[in-house]
């Protein structure tokens, strides 16, 4: 995360500006999300179920400077953007952006925002809802006061642009559960990992459930 934060850095980003993640989840996600809030940037995780027409609305709307995806959207979207690509190659590469090396992270104002999560846009256009850094710290450390949590192994499925598997996985980071994180939500593939890791911890909607049981 400190060399992805001093990558970001190093290509012209300042406390302050946009980035957004358009991906399936994956560990790089998470580095990268980290990366953008020790640099006091602001992270934009963006629905890759959008169709272009909504990404770019949501990009625009939300001023985003540097756009960080997977290999799949890159293929199906094209941007203006400075971009990094998960999958990619050369200077666009992921491993191109780090920067190895110490970084100083920011520490962050009252009314900071940390990230902006936007709707599904079911009323709508989706509408950007701004989280600050010290809330967001707030209803983390909340969740502390049931530890430890250390012997738990917790499997998130729901994408990581949704506030259910981002926050949930961000908590698991602090309270050092193992995370098992799957790419993108299978029913089968769902109830096929808690048994194979054996998970004592899921996290999901109702959906979801719906759908496990199905099976």
């Amino acid at each position: 995360a400190n060399a992805c934060a001093r990558g970001l850095s190093g290509r012209g980003l300042v406390k302050g500006d946009a980035v957004a993640i358009v991906s399936a989840n994956r560990a790089e996600y998470l580095v990268a999300f980290l990366a953008i809030s020790r640099a006091g940037m602001i992270a934009v995780p963006v629905s890759y179920k959008f169709p272009g027409e909504l990404i770019d609305y949501v990009l625009a709307d939300s001023g985003v400077k540097y756009m960080i995806c997977d290999g799949r959207r890159r293929e199906a979207y094209s941007t203006d953007l400075p971009v990094t690509n998960f999958d990619g190659a050369d200077g666009e590469s992921f491993e191109a952006l780090l920067d190895p090396g110490p970084f100083e992270t920011v520490r962050p104002g009252e009314d900071d925002v940390a990230m902006v999560l936007y709707t599904s846009g079911s009323s709508g256009r989706p509408k950007g809802v701004p989280l600050t850094q010290k809330g967001h710290l707030w209803a983390l450390n909340g969740r502390l006061g049931g530890a430890p949590f250390d012997k738990h192994c917790m499997l998130v499925a729901a994408p990581l642009y949704h506030m259910n598997a981002l926050c949930t996985s961000l908590f698991g980071l602090l309270a050092s559960i193992t995370t098992v994180l799957l790419p993108e939500f299978d029913s089968r593939k769902y109830l096929e990992a808690m048994e194979r890791f054996k998970c004592t911890w899921i996290t999901c909607v109702p959906t979801m459930l719906a759908m496990s049981f199905m099976e």
